[in-house]
This record gives C-alpha cells, structure tokens and sequence, in this order.
C-alpha cells in the first residue's frame, strides 16, 4: 500500500485498534491546553527575540506595542481577535485543500464553539498521508510567518508574530495526535473524523 493513499474501502480484514478524541479524554485535553499556553509564549518570546534579525527596524521604540492607555489596549484585543481568526482560516484552510487533493472529495467542516475543523470522515488515511495533513499548515504558516516579518509594513509585525505563536500553539494537540496514531502498527489506516481520529489495522488472525 501506498504511504501516501486514502481510500473509501476499509479491507475486509481491518478492524478499529485505537481512537483518540481530545474532546472525550479531558485529561490530555486539559495537559494539552496548558501546554499550549506555554508555546504561546515561549515562541512569542523566540520571536521577539529574533526580530534583531529579522527586522532590526521594527526595534525602534516608536513601534513597539505597548499598552498605555484604552486606545492601545482595544487595539491589543482587535490584533488578538483578528489573528485568531487569520489562523483557523489559513490553517483548516490549507487543511481543508490538502483533504481535497488527496481524496478527490470535498471534505466537510465543522464547528464547535470557538473550534473549527476540517474533516474527511468517510475516507481512510495511511499514517503518512495523515501526519502530513495535520502538520503541513503549521509548517508552512510558520515559515510563510517568518518570512513575512522580513517584508511586511512595520504596522502589521506584532500581528504576524502573534499569528505564527498561536498557530504553532494550536498545532501543540496536532502533533500530539499524529505522535499517538504513527505509534500504531505499519500498515494501519487513520479516519479523521474531525472531533478526533479512529485507526484500523489487519487482525492478525486475519493476515494468515
């Protein structure tokens, strides 16, 4: 089998070996989160950092963002609320594409509360193709993010900082997930429901 397929048909011999849902398994929910909180910071303070290099001009106290008064607080939250919502655009986006591309079939989104996904629920993923969908956009938003720094007005810096840190945050409960699924079995099938994923594999009183 190809490390790189999707398929409708589940073989005739595969049965479901695991299932992850953070929604459901509050614990590496909650370990998860405050992980996350972590990166946010950590990355937003490497990033600070690096802007030394990146865009030594951006160091110039003039447009450094500080929070003095009302006007720049509100202006604080509309940069916060504004690259959230860049972020789950470009990374369920991009997530929402790469599904399209492999299976050939629109996938579906969902919604659940603040939390947006994109899902392909009637399709089986080899566990490369899955690891791909679900870091590719962290990957690609981080260094599409990086790169931006060096080019955009110095205006739009701090929000593209805060996009790459909350992206790479968010992509803390990804890379969990994919770790969990590629220490199943060579050969298993991962179906990505949205809320969470379920993994198939031959039983091996099956493969003769």
């Amino acid at each position: 089998m190809s490390k790189f397929r999707a398929t409708q048909d589940l073989p005739e011999n595969y049965r479901q070996i695991g299932k992850l849902d953070l929604n459901e398994n509050r614990g590496w929910g909650m370990i998860l989160n405050l992980a996350g909180i972590g990166v946010l910071f950590g990355v937003g303070w490497l990033l600070v950092k690096s802007l030394a290099v990146l865009r030594p001009a951006y160091l110039a106290e003039e447009n450094i963002l500080i929070i003095t008064g009302m006007r720049e607080f509100w202006r604080g939250v509309l940069l916060l609320v504004l690259s959230v919502g860049l972020m789950i655009v470009l990374n369920e986006g991009m997530r929402w594409v790469l599904f399209w591309v492999f299976t050939g079939q629109r996938p579906s989104v969902g919604f659940r509360g603040f939390y947006t996904y994109a899902a392909a629920p009637e399709w089986y993923l080899t566990r490369n193709l899955y690891a791909a969908i679900r870091l590719t956009p962290a990957i690609l938003i981080t260094v599409l993010g990086v790169l931006a720094v060096m080019v955009v007005p110095l205006n739009l810096v701090p929000g593209v900082l805060l996009l790459v840190s909350l992206n790479l945050a968010a992509a803390l409960s990804d890379a969990a997930m994919v770790w969990w699924a590629m220490r199943k079995p060579n050969g298993s099938l991962v179906l990505d429901y949205g809320d969470g994923i379920r993994v198939y594999h031959a039983q091996a009183n099956d493969e003769g």
